[in-house]
């Protein structure tokens, strides 16, 4: 009988290793200034089960959408006030946390206020550094999705083919 457990591990090391590499590579060429980012978030949708990846996806997208709104409407009111960056961290993680209690897979959100105001510098506004910072968390997380629907795809036809059965027990001992 084909070994499809060890299939499953050897997919999932190659396509979070390829997912990370091509999420980095993607956000580099598009001159995205942390494309680190890019690389994390498509490791941290990679999960085991396809379905997982999805649900995972979402939260993050939505968390991370989440997070940059109340992000901005902390940083624009506290601008207003000049109000310490410590400050605003701790407000936008306060209410973030409120909202995603109940919802774990949205606490990205609680990140992302951090990362927005950390990342900032002065010479750019803080819309720009959440557009940016957004947008490699989105590619990388889409690049995560899409390594694992792809490689799904693959596991399925070479588990599932007839002659891919001989040619693994063929091997085994």
């Amino acid at each position: 009988m084909m070994n499809t457990q060890l299939i499953h591990r050897a997919a999932f090391v190659v396509r979070c290793a390829a997912a990370a590499t091509v999420a980095w590579e993607l956000a580099s060429s598009l001159t995205l200034s942390e494309p680190g980012w890019a690389a994390i978030s498509a490791l941290i949708v990679s999960q085991d089960r396809l379905n997982d990846t999805q649900s995972v996806l979402k939260g993050r997208l939505l968390g991370t959408l989440l997070g940059i709104a109340v992000t901005l409407a902390v940083n624009q009111v506290a601008s207003r006030v000049a109000v310490p960056i410590a400050v605003q961290i701790a407000v936008a993680v306060v209410i973030s946390a409120l909202i995603t209690r109940d919802f774990p897979k949205m606490r990205v959100a609680m990140w992302t206020g951090p990362i927005i105001l950390l990342t900032a510098q002065s010479s750019e506004p803080i819309a720009a550094v959440a557009l940016h910072r957004g947008s490699e968390v989105v590619l990388g997380a889409m690049v995560g999705a899409g390594f694992h629907w792809c490689a799904q795809i693959l596991v399925d036809a070479v588990t599932r083919a007839p002659h891919a059965t001989r040619l693994v027990e063929a091997r085994e001992p």
